[in-house]
């Protein structure tokens, strides 16, 4: 048979059954067009129905702030007026607070001390106070405003929660803004309906039909289900699809309608559309097929000539036909297919390598951008938790260096600076395991503490910085005991401190308040508030503030500091000691304040005082320390306790003269020039003369495997630089025991 003949059954064979199941599509395209249409009008009933609970839910919670006010509780009526004034939207929205017989004790409509006269409530107020939740009416008319009404009570919280009735007033022009600003077909009616029928909201000739009854047959319909769809005449008297649904807080019907013609139309179309484009495709199938039939065999003929020599595409599967022009096409595909697999081969191999080089060339990317991140991260950490106590050492420094013999002031000085040593030991310490570190892993060593005077210990270091320089701290602080990590609490306070001094002016007063609330059950919390008069945050902002790398804009004639992480490591400290930490600020340029709170402890003791730990004199001790400060400062200060020392720089001396000192004690660093600590440990326990010394490691290395590997080669003991005093003192009595007695 003929290719041209072929291709007319085929296309008869084609179209044939298209054009009899696009008859039969035709009416479900129709159908489905309808249900299209009838289902927007189901959505846009519930969009709008969302639209009202949102702006009642938004209502709800503010009034229910204005309710918990502690102006209520102190019936201050004036602070109470600027609060709701605050959160009203005027001049659409206005709040009115109501004793329980109604009588109104502020009205934000009207000025300050106007006339609040007795008005006729749509509400029962001592049903809202029984119940204890908000009501919201239907639709009224205000007697003093005028205006078509609807209101929301909501019992206060404040004044034992039975003296106040906070209440806000929606007039119709509020829903109109709020519920008709949706881009609609221009015949649809929507309109939003009370609880008893009357119409609150209408988009077509509202100042006709707000305030009357809507039609019986939907409030019917909406009485019966929670959602549905009718067909009703519409006041206009026109025939239309009606879709209702009610608003979750409110109980209102929620009515969207169009014209049945509308609907009808539109499925119309979509069928006239549907049925041509049918007849397009089918005559461009007819076109089509005639001009391939003519071309056909010419194409065939050059193609089976032009195979081989071209040499592309996959080898093709040969099949007998009955066209003999197309036989002859696959034997030629045949010989070129042979050529074809040879090339593929030869590619895929070409791309296989390509596709390795660009997998191992992405890997190694994307490992050095992760490990540039870790790297800019634990910098960042790094800076960040050394710059605190360095900052409170150089104040207490410049401090004893200034003129005077003020035995107080040099005590404080040293004792800021002995504490201030521990807590970069303690950082050091979590440094050292920076996984841990980043993965947020942070230890506490919980004691019992005195928060206010942490936080006036704080204060004291951070007043004599440079960065407290022309700026006052005040603080009021009563005793609230807590279970904390000294380091930590400080570290806290030092990081919001310094976070107000960044944001305000010179010559600012920052505020430091630490009370103790109570709780009916358990000992209540500490509550520490820190407030400025700097430039305040961002409404935008506060969300965030305590996100790592988060930062406001600073502040004029300011350059950016801080690498954004002290505010994250506040709340990543606070809430690990079980507490949550906030801030709060009305805007830029009205300060802020930032608040945390703590558990508290019942019947706390202070730690007991390990300081007066007493060494033995007259013992002595071999120390080694190849640098040259850190052993001349070391050796002072064991001769200070009344120790005999002798001083070794290396590893290859200790031998020797460990057996000539015949020490009570050899006190060693671990990273020697020459050969490592633990060699020279492992040297003094194989020589009988030295054998039963004891052997103190003092040295950086502070991991646990380190402690095992020092225990391993013989010490007696493992402690990590710095070390403070008198812990060094009670190891080394501990490690020699007790004096002899005098023969």
């Amino acid at each position: 048979m003929r290719i041209r003949n072929q291709l007319v059954l085929m296309a008869a064979a084609v179209l044939v059954p298209i054009v009899l199941a696009a008859a039969l599509a035709i009416d479900k395209i129709k159908e489905g067009e309808r249900d299209t249409s009838l289902r927007s009008l189901g959505v846009t009933a519930k969009a709008t129905a969302l639209i009202v609970d949102r702006e009642v839910q938004g209502a709800l919670s503010g009034m229910k702030v204005l309710g918990h006010s502690p102006s209520l509780d102190q019936r201050d009526f004036i602070s109470f007026r600027r609060e709701a004034m605050a959160l009203d939207q005027q001049p659409m929205v206005w709040t009115v607070l109501l004793a329980p017989d109604g009588t109104q004790l502020v009205n934000t409509r009207l000025p300050a001390g106007g006339n609040l006269v007795p008005t006729q409530l749509p509400v029962d107020l001592s049903e809202v106070l029984a119940n204890g939740t908000p009501v919201v009416s239907g639709l009224f008319l205000g007697a003093q405003s005028g205006r078509m009404l609807t209101n929301i009570y909501v019992p206060a919280g404040a004044a034992g929660g039975k003296a106040f009735v906070v209440a806000q007033a929606f007039p119709v022009e509020f829903w109109i803004t709020k519920t008709m600003q949706q881009d609609l077909p221009p015949d649809w009616i929507v309109a939003v309906v009370d609880r008893s029928g009357k119409i609150i909201v209408r988009n077509v000739k509202p100042a006709q039909w707000v305030g009357q009854p809507a039609r019986p047959e939907i409030m019917s319909a909406a009485a019966r289900a929670d959602d549905g769809l009718i067909r009703v005449a519409s006041r206009e008297g026109v025939e239309t699809y009606a879709a209702f649904t009610h608003s979750s807080l409110t109980g209102w019907t929620v009515i969207v309608a169009a014209p049945v013609a509308s609907v009808e139309a539109a499925a119309t179309q979509a069928v006239r559309l549907a049925l041509s484009g049918m007849l397009l495709a089918a005559a461009a199938a007819a076109i089509v097929a005639a001009a391939f039939g003519r071309s056909f065999i010419r194409a065939i003929e050059g193609a089976s000539r032009a195979a081989v020599a071209l040499g592309r595409g996959e080898r093709p599967v040969v099949e007998k036909s009955g066209v003999d022009e197309v036989n002859q096409l696959n034997q030629s595909l045949v010989d070129a297919g042979l050529l074809l697999d040879i090339e593929r081969m030869s590619r895929q191999q070409a791309e296989a390598g390509r596709e390795q080089l660009l997998a191992s060339e992405t890997q190694a990317r994307e490992a050095a951008q992760a490990q540039n991140v870790a790297k800019d991260q634990f910098l960042a950490m790094l800076g960040h938790e050394l710059r605190n106590p360095l900052a409170a050492i150089t104040g207490a420094l410049a401090l004893l260096g200034t003129e005077g013999d003020d035995r107080d002031r040099l005590q404080r000085c040293i004792d800021i600076i002995r504490r201030q040593n521990g807590h970069l030991g303690h950082i050091v310490n979590d440094l050292l395991d920076v996984s841990r570190l980043m993965a947020g892993k942070i230890m506490l060593e919980l004691e019992p503490l005195n928060v206010a005077v942490s936080v006036r210990s704080c204060v004291e270091a951070l007043r004599n910085t440079d960065r407290a320089a022309g700026y006052s701290i005040a603080v009021q602080a009563g005793d609230v005991w807590v279970s904390g990590d000294g380091v930590r609490l400080e570290q806290i306070l030092n990081n919001l401190l310094t976070n107000a001094l960044k944001f305000s002016p010179p010559g600012s007063e920052i505020r430091v308040v630490v009370r103790h609330e109570v709780a009916p059950e358990g000992p209540g919390r500490a509550v520490i508030t820190v407030t400025d008069p700097g430039s305040g945050i961002a409404a935008e902002l506060l969300e965030s503030v305590f996100e790592p790398f988060v930062q406001g804009p600073p502040p004029a004639n300011r350059m950016q500091s801080g690498m954004g992480i002290g505010l994250a490591l506040v709340r990543q400290l606070v809430e690990l000691h079980g507490g949550r930490v906030h801030a709060r600020s009305m805007g830029p340029g009205t300060g802020s304040t930032f608040e945390f709170w703590l558990p508290a402890a019942q019947a706390m003791q202070a730690a007991p005082d390990a300081t007066g730990y007493q060494a033995q004199p007259g013992r002595k001790i071999v120390y080694v320390e190849d640098n040259n400060d850190a052993r001349a400062t070391m050796g002072e200060l064991l001769r200070a306790f009344g120790y005999d020392v002798v001083e070794v720089d290396n590893g290859k001396g200790v031998l020797d003269a460990v057996a000539a000192a015949r020490p009570d004690a050899v006190l060693m660093d671990i990273g020697l020039p020459d050969m490592d600590g633990y060699e020279v440990a492992r040297g003094l326990r194989a020589d009988p003369r030295c054998r039963l010394v004891p052997l103190i490691a003092l040295t950086g290395y502070g991991q646990l495997r380190d402690k095992e590997a020092a225990a391993q080669a013989g010490f007696n003991a493992h402690l990590i630089k710095p070390v403070d005093i008198q812990l060094m003192i009670r190891t080394i009595e501990g490690v020699m025991g007790p004096q002899p007695l005098p023969a």
